[in-house]
């Protein structure tokens, strides 16, 4: 173990010498697709053995993949494994703002930094004093901070902050983020007393440090989350990417949201998780499809009032109405899709009504029956070089619906 460990810090200090930074800088100008990695690895092995040769290559291919989390990639460290956890930098920035202006004054404990996504952004507004047990992950996070000229906004500290927190040996601190491990032994840990540490841990800390924020897995169930906390769902790239549960002065009173970002910027509606209305499913309607985290924050109600609109089942989380988004600020909240027909679902009556429209591509979509989309694609009748539509898949009580529409 120890000689693995000396030879990966081996290639840390590679990776972060003068001498590889000219060739990542050659690196981010080139094509580093997978058809020209082999050619690409021969000239790097004239001037680097093949494991530094190999290590370049996988840092330059990983900064070309991160660049959709993060705006400053081409000058930060990752492993594909750590990219893959790290927070993406929109929503690390969101996440430290709402932080930062609700917790009182002083320095902002990170535990579990990983390669620093979420420190690189409270670094930004106050001192972090960031935990990672990982040493080559915790010097890649110190090479980020110093790349973005936080270094002296962080002091980092190698250690198992779970078990600093156990033996309640985590320093005083105005604030709390903490990010619990959620796989073990590869395998996924659901609920919140399975985390490492567990919730009820974490709750010893919030004792000595109010504001306190944990980030937790999408799916989180309704009734393991603790009275007085607040939940936000997060959504990147209509994706619920994330839970967040926010403690003390971080919670605003408690309550459910769901927090949006669609490029141009963040968007949050609130739950009251007051009953939506009911009423009919109509040929000429918009339907309305929410985002993945408004679906788990459950702002219907909400959302109906903007939209004169109403769910046509209280199980599907389909809005119907007359209006379309766009005006009433509920546009970055949902898709929407204007309803052409409606009729029971069947393979038949799709094909035929395809045909008869002249539908050459087709976007299917499901919510209620147990049917995979993907399943019926290849036995779709489309007409070559035919038009857009969409097939939406769902139901109303027990009967199986088809609905062609065409996206808004």
């Amino acid at each position: 173990m120890a000689e693995k460990q000396t030879q990966a810090e081996s290639v840390v200090d590679f990776l972060l010498s003068a001498h590889a930074a000219e060739t990542l800088a050659l690196l981010a100008q080139r094509e580093l697709a997978s058809h020209n990695q082999l050619s690409l690895l021969t000239a790097l092995r004239v001037t680097f053995s093949a494991e530094q040769a190999a290590d370049l290559l996988t840092l330059a291919t990983t900064r070309q993949r991160a660049a959709a989390k993060f705006p400053d990639a081409a000058r930060l460290f990752f492993t594909p494994e750590a990219l893959e956890q790290a927070t993406a930098w929109p929503i690390a920035q969101q996440r430290a703002a709402h932080l930062c202006s609700h917790a009182p004054p002083g320095p902002v404990l990170d535990l579990g930094c990983g390669i620093g996504g979420d420190t690189l952004a409270l670094a930004r507004q106050r001192p972090v004093i960031a935990y990672e047990s990982d040493p080559l992950r915790l010097r890649f996070a110190q090479a980020n901070a110093a790349a973005l000229g936080l270094a002296g906004q962080v002091e980092f500290r190698l250690a198992d902050w779970t078990v600093e927190l156990t033996a309640d040996r985590l320093p005083p601190a105005a604030a709390a983020f903490a990010d619990p491990a959620r796989r073990a032994e590869g395998r996924r840990l659901f609920g919140l007393e399975q985390m490492i540490p567990p919730l009820s841990l974490l709750l010893r800390l919030q004792a000595r440090i109010p504001a306190l924020a944990v980030k937790v897995a999408p799916g989180v169930a309704d009734n393991e989350i603790p009275p007085g906390c607040a939940v936000e769902f997060i959504s990147h790239e209509r994706t619920c990417k994330e839970a967040i549960l926010w403690f003390g002065p971080l919670a605003e009173g408690g309550g459910r949201r769901a927090s949006v970002y669609d490029g141009a910027g963040w968007h949050t509606i609130e739950a009251s998780l007051v009953a939506p209305p009911l009423g009919v499913l109509a040929v000429g309607h918009y339907l309305h499809e929410p985002d993945p985290a408004v679906i788990r924050a459950g702002p219907f109600a909400e959302l109906c009032a903007m939209l004169d609109a109403h769910l046509f089942d209280p199980q599907i989380a389909y809005l119907v109405g007359p209006r379309r988004a766009e005006g009433n600020g509920a546009a970055p909240f949902v898709q929407s899709f204007l309803i052409e027909e409606i009729h029971p679902f069947s393979l038949k009556i799709l094909n035929r009504r395809l045909q008869a429209l002249g539908v050459g591509q087709v976007e299917l979509k499901r919510r209620g029956p147990p049917i995979e989309p993907e399943s019926l694609r290849p036995r779709l009748k489309l007409v070559d070089g035919g038009r857009p539509a969409v097939a939406i898949l769902t139901r109303r009580g027990d009967a199986r619906l088809l609905l062609l529409a065409r996206r808004v």
